[in-house]
């Protein structure tokens, strides 16, 4: 791996946020469309794009984090060391962008009718090759989602980010953040064309159970960290002292409010609501827990990327990010 930069900036952050909710999203819209019987929908196919759009955006940021981005686009020069987990990301990440576009056009009508014209059995195979991009999206998809966590968990030298829950944490956050933009692309598209009344319960069941087993991991990182034995190594207390800032340091207020009530309650409730109400028709109930999700999400890898560097000026960053 040629020009990595020495010190992380907030692009890493981003990055680990944007891939996360565009596999996330992947998965979600591929779960609604085989749900509704690999029926096409605007819906579907707006998430499809959205999930690659977040994507090559988050490889984007990835190659800024090159002293020479330019030559990252040349990625057979730049990520040749498939020792290094940056390098077999990349790749993973470019192939589930092609395969995301290459679905994105299978469900775009207009794509297919225009190639159909001239090869009518072209048209025919369609909803077969669609099957199939879906699939195997869906498992790049699941890979590009844990090797967000493998990244951090595999970087030297942070206590915090070395241990497999990082990457358990954020397969799952990326999950739940990936059903909120669907649910927001849902709520947006709502006069058009609904997702079907089973698949929007399906996808509330969905979230409730990613929420428990989220808060359930996130609550595992933290206390295992906490309560390292400081005093029998340097890498304990470092990582105690990271687990002590998300918990009741700097960190402190922007976890407990963006990450956990914003984050994970809210979802929580809306979804208890949607569920209640059971209808197809997205309510503004549904779309307030889906924003609250995806900025729980964000926060969530900006804060464990802060801890884990112990940089305390959180201000700083929010500042880099607006300015």
């Amino acid at each position: 791996m040629e020009g990595l930069q020495n010190v992380w900036g907030w692009q890493p952050a981003l990055y680990l946020f944007l891939g996360g909710v565009g596999a996330g999203a992947f998965i979600a819209a591929m779960v609604a469309y085989f749900k509704n019987g690999q029926k096409k929908s605007s819906t579907v196919f707006a998430s499809v794009c959205a999930a690659a759009v977040c994507l090559v955006v988050g490889l984007l940021l990835l190659l800024s984090e090159l002293i020479t981005p330019a030559r990252g686009l040349m990625m057979w020069q730049s990520f040749s060391n498939f020792s290094s987990w940056m390098t077999i990301g990349a790749w993973v990440v470019f192939a589930a962008v092609i395969v995301f576009v290459l679905e994105a056009l299978c469900l775009w009508d207009r794509a297919v009718a225009f190639v159909s014209k001239g090869n009518s059995s072209f048209g025919e195979a369609v909803p077969a090759m669609a099957r199939v991009l879906g699939i195997v999206g869906c498992v790049l998809a699941f890979c590009v989602a844990a090797y967000t966590g493998i990244l951090l968990m595999s970087a030297p030298g942070v206590p915090l980010w070395n241990t497999i829950l990082l990457p358990c944490l954020f397969t799952v956050s990326a999950l739940d953040t990936g059903i909120a933009l669907v649910e927001v692309i849902t709520f947006v598209n709502r006069k058009k064309e609904g997702m079907g009344e089973a698949t929007v319960l399906l996808l509330n069941r969905g979230v409730v159970a990613l929420v428990v087993v989220e808060l359930v991991v996130l609550a595992a990182l933290l206390i295992s960290m906490a309560m390292a034995p400081a005093g029998e190594s340097h890498t304990a207390a470092v990582a105690a002292q990271s687990a002590a800032l998300i918990f009741q340091g700097e960190l402190a207020p922007w976890f407990w409010i963006l990450v956990v009530a914003l984050g994970l309650a809210v979802p929580l409730v809306a979804s208890f609501v949607t569920l209640r109400a059971s209808g197809e028709k997205p309510h503004i109930v549904g779309l307030a827990g889906a924003m609250g999700a995806l900025i729980g999400g964000c926060a969530l890898r900006f804060i464990i990327m802060l801890a884990g560097l112990h940089a305390d000026p959180v201000i700083d960053t929010i500042v880099q990010l607006m300015g």
